[in-house]
């Protein structure tokens, strides 16, 4: 029987996870494709939240208001995994040979939300750590000129956008396996997270490829004006599905 690796006393540290081919991101960008095509309604309303999402976050940009901008961000890293959620059943109803259904994805969402909220909480305090330690470092080892663009660019909106993006991979390695687990198992989020990030790490060269996948995708979709991830989002979603399934051992 597998069983996750603990600690001396029982408590699970992580579940076990399985190695993978280093071309194993292109079957799950087929199976999310697959999913895309049997389910195109569900996709579409979805890819089309994510789009109009994205619309709002350019205009905002586009208007200055950081306020505004920053509200709107700290919305979806609530509002988002209860959309990642959504996909995750799309695949999970597809798998089981159900026809997919809203009442079905919302009811799983609400189910699981306060998993979702620690996991929001955890990334949230991370963040505000990279925020307030960011600039001090950097001022420490002395390349704070490095990262001001010009004299119109501070320091602190240097580190901030550097700490963004320090954030984007951490985002990236935790939600990875984390979100599909706490959907499939009703994983408690700290599980989830170390569980995610072994699996990650076990398989660096594969998720690098995956992420660079990922980035190109992104670039496509900011290139149609957005429009693209109407299409791209749902497939990200449901691909991500199948690699928590052939990634994590239950």
């Amino acid at each position: 029987m597998k069983t996750a690796h603990s600690l001396q006393h029982g408590s699970p540290l992580y579940a076990p996870c399985r190695s993978l081919a280093f071309d194993a991101p292109l079957g799950w960008l087929r199976k999310g494709w697959q999913d895309f095509r049997r389910a195109p309604l569900h996709s579409l309303i979805y890819g089309v939240i994510f789009a109009a999402i994205g619309w709002v976050l350019v205009y905002l940009s586009s208007v200055d208001n950081g306020f505004l901008v920053a509200g709107l961000i700290a919305s979806l890293l609530i509002v988002g995994p209860a959309l990642a959620f959504g996909l995750y059943d799309i695949s999970q109803q597809l798998e089981q040979n159900h026809k997919p259904s809203f009442r079905h994805e919302r009811g799983k969402a609400l189910h699981e939300m306060g998993h979702e909220l620690m996991l929001v909480l955890l990334l949230s305090l991370a963040y505000l750590i990279l925020l307030l330690l960011l600039p001090i470092a950097m001022d420490i080892i002395g390349i704070t000129g490095q990262f001001a663009v010009s004299a119109a660019v501070p320091m602190t909106d240097a580190a901030t956008l550097f700490s963004a993006v320090i954030f984007a991979g951490l985002l990236f390695v935790v939600s990875m396996f984390a979100l599909p687990m706490i959907l499939d198992q009703d994983t408690e989020a700290m599980l989830a997270i170390t569980t995610s990030l072994h699996a990650v790490w076990r398989n660096k060269s594969v998720l690098v490829f995956w992420s660079l996948l990922i980035l190109a995708l992104t670039v496509i979709g900011f290139l149609t004006a957005l429009i693209g991830f109407v299409f791209i989002v749902p497939v990200l979603g449901y691909a991500t599905w199948h690699a928590y399934r052939e990634t994590i051992i239950k």
